[in-house]
């Protein structure tokens, strides 16, 4: 298409092409004389192409010649490189006014001139403050939740240990009457005083889990690497007279190294194989713990793909129906009330706000009868 073709009331086609540029247009030939000025031009700066046209480009635009990274642009242009000049609130001439220069050259006479580009970015510069502002109201109110769990936590762990300290005296008052009034007392009474120590007892597991959910959080400072199998070690120690008690065949494979906080990884083996071998009628009690790399799809908790070490704890215990399978992380939810399946209800919310706090998750699949197995994600990090 030919931009020399002039239309019937006398505009070239290429002046009609830079009138439609919603981008200021503006050109000058080596003497700095403007020879285009389109409508977008005339309309950010306020002068109609009629009074500027063949003024020196440094008269036009005021205040352009003390703009030092503009005038170095021009210059630039001049001699055959692109430059561009960012909007700021320093100048007039390109508050929220982004500017780029560019030589305009012949192939057989070199630069010609130089075109300027106006790009009007106000709305890119007023979504920037928004979203500055929304990131200072959100630091403040992050600042505000971190201080309120902090007190929380505190809280908890103050009341607790207050609370604890009366349990633990009545517990042991209780036991030396038994011991020093045995004789006096009925067998009705004996019993009643072994059902009040089970209850204190009960009161004591359900303080130390709202002391352990309210202190979990992701600190401050960032996780180590962790071997898995040296914290796996620590927990079956831990619950080794309930495995002899019990003759649970444990099977632990190989597992991996994750980012994270020991004690944290300690108290999730801890919960979740305590709920394997607690929650199994079965004649053979059987838990296995693996782990698996994994590419894990998005998930209920809006998580998005990406690779993960799945590691997998395994029992052939009740199991549950998949109804249930999203209760059971809920606090104090109990499936089974039956007595001989004790503990606070807290452990598997313990378990998730720890997968939480390592930046994974955590699912479960059950079938009743046939067992569990709870899979733990954890982010693969370099």
């Amino acid at each position: 298409m030919d931009s020399d073709i002039i239309f019937t009331n006398g505009v070239s086609l290429a002046e009609m092409l830079n009138d439609c540029s919603i981008d200021g247009i503006i050109s000058i030939d080596t003497a700095w004389h403007i020879t285009a000025w389109n409508k977008t031009a005339a309309s950010i700066t306020g002068q109609p192409k009629n009074k500027v046209f063949g003024k020196h480009f440094l008269t036009a635009i005021p205040g352009i010649k003390d703009d030092i990274e503009t005038m170095a642009a021009i210059r630039n242009a001049f001699e055959g490189c692109t430059s561009f000049v960012p909007a700021s609130a320093l100048f007039t001439h390109r508050h929220h006014l982004d500017n780029y220069y560019i030589p305009l050259q012949d192939p057989q006479l070199g630069i010609k001139g130089v075109m300027n580009i106006i790009h009007d970015v106000a709305h890119r510069l007023k979504a920037a403050m928004q979203l500055e502002t929304l990131h200072t109201e959100i630091e403040k109110r992050y600042r505000q939740l971190q201080l309120t769990s902090s007190e929380l936590a505190n809280f908890t762990l103050i009341s607790s240990n207050d609370i604890k300290n009366p349990i633990r005296a009545i517990y042991v008052t209780i036991e030396q009457l038994l011991q020093t009034e045995s004789g006096q007392l009925s067998n009705n009474s004996k019993a009643a005083f072994r059902r009040i120590q089970s209850a204190l007892n009960k009161m004591n597991l359900l303080l130390d889990d709202l002391q352990h959910l309210t202190q979990i959080s992701m600190p401050e400072k960032p996780g180590i690497l962790v071997n898995l199998d040296e914290v796996l070690a620590d927990s079956l120690q831990e619950l080794q007279p309930v495995i002899k008690e019990k003759d649970v065949q444990i099977v632990a494979h190989k597992l991996c190294t994750v980012a994270g906080y020991p004690e944290q990884l300690r108290l999730l083996f801890h919960h979740l194989l305590d709920n394997a071998i607690k929650f199994n009628a079965n004649g053979h009690p059987f838990v296995s713990i693996s782990c698996a790399a994994k590419v894990a799809p998005v998930n209920a908790e809006g998580l998005y793909k990406k690779e993960y070490n799945q590691v997998t704890v395994t029992d052939n215990g009740i199991g549950m129906e998949k109804e249930d399978t999203g209760r059971i992380f809920n606090m104090f939810e109990k499936l089974h009330q039956h007595h001989e399946y004790k503990g606070s209800g807290m452990g598997l919310t313990i378990v998730r706000k720890i997968m939480y706090a390592h930046g994974g998750f955590i699912e479960v699949e059950s079938t009743p009868g046939l067992g569990s197995s709870f899979h733990c994600y954890f982010p693969v990090t370099d």
